[in-house]
């Protein structure tokens, strides 16, 4: 359904009053989701999972590369030529008050998503819909009548997800939309998001730093460092034997604290912060937080498949031996 192949995306970032350097957010990206696949993104804050949703829904434009969407090349696609597409293509943003206009009820919000389908031309047409939405989420239809700022954080991710479902969507970028919900709502929210999935057979690439939801939603797993894939494959590949020793040292930090169990001591964790690489170095850019780090890392790496669907950007993936086999989500 969705492809991206090496897709680029830089931005000029001001470092003075007149000066200004080169970020690339998104370096060479490429990877497909299936229909009605669930497929997760994860990595630190700032290695550009978020502007790779911005990307595909076409809220900013690439710079190299290419998307298709059902085998159609879209990612330089004019906004009125892409306007076509928006009912297809959707997003659920992270923080659900600030993506709606506080002026509007929660039925004009509706009925605005739902005039990019032209199934629903008539009033009565969309006041059906806006019913069947609400209901769809579990809300009561005088929500409708509601603005914004009288409904829960809950209530309004829930909303958020009826606008992206309204046109009837085959894909979803979900941008942590339960990372602002307390844990009693974000499974009610997660449960939500699988059962309309198994309705309506929508794709979702999903954004979240709760790497136990990725566990709970996602049928397979790419892992994003500083605007790279580094390791993709299906979840019980990424959780149950990462390659990668960034993929090893992100789930190990969510045992710190929790087991202390041999194996999980010696899991190799990261060095230092994320920062950025130096425009133009063209080697692994974990190489200054890697343990297992050689000269030949300087290098470039390329994403090599490793096992079937299984694929690592690393040339030593085989012969770390990194410990694997420890991470129980259910910790």
């Amino acid at each position: 359904m969705l492809e991206l192949i090496d897709v680029t995306k830089k931005f000029q970032v001001k470092t003075g009053i007149l000066s200004h350097e080169q970020l690339t957010a998104v370096d060479k990206v490429s990877f497909t989701i299936k229909e009605n696949e669930t497929v997760g993104l994860v990595g630190e804050s700032g290695c550009g999972k978020s502007t790779i949703g911005k990307i595909i829904v076409k809220l900013i434009n690439i710079d190299g590369g290419q998307i298709r969407f059902s085998g159609e090349d879209v990612g330089h696609l004019r906004e009125k030529d892409f306007r076509r597409l928006r009912k297809d293509i959707q997003i659920v943003f992270q923080n659900p008050l600030s993506s709606f206009n506080p002026l509007f009820t929660i039925q004009q919000s509706l009925f605005d998503s739902l005039d990019l389908n032209p199934e629903y031309k008539s009033y009565a047409d969309k006041r059906e819909r806006v019913a069947e939405l609400l209901d769809m989420i579990k809300l009561p239809y005088d929500f409708a009548e509601k603005r914004p700022h009288d409904l829960s954080g809950g209530q309004l991710q829930r909303i958020g997800l009826a606008r992206a479902l309204a046109p009837k969507p085959k894909f979803v970028f979900l941008d942590e939309p339960t990372s602002s919900l307390d844990m009693s709502i974000r499974g009610q929210i997660v449960n939500l998001f699988l059962d309309l999935q198994d309705v309506y057979k929508i794709s979702y690439l999903f954004v979240t730093h709760d790497l136990r939801v990725i566990y709970f939603m996602a049928n397979r797993v790419l892992v994003m460092y500083l605007g790279q894939i580094v390791e993709t494959g299906s979840k019980d590949m990424i959780f149950h034997n990462p390659l990668h020793p960034y993929t090893h040292g992100l789930l190990a930090a969510i045992l710190i604290g929790r087991d202390e169990r041999q194996e999980v001591r010696h899991i190799s964790r990261l060095k230092g912060e994320l920062v950025k690489q130096k425009e133009g170095m063209a080697g692994c850019k974990l190489y200054s937080r890697c343990g297992y780090a050689t000269s030949e890392c300087k290098e470039p790496q390329e994403m090599r498949e490793v096992g079937k669907d299984h694929w690592v950007r690393c040339w030593r993936a085989e012969g770390l031996q990194l410990k694997s086999r420890v991470f129980d989500m259910n910790l």
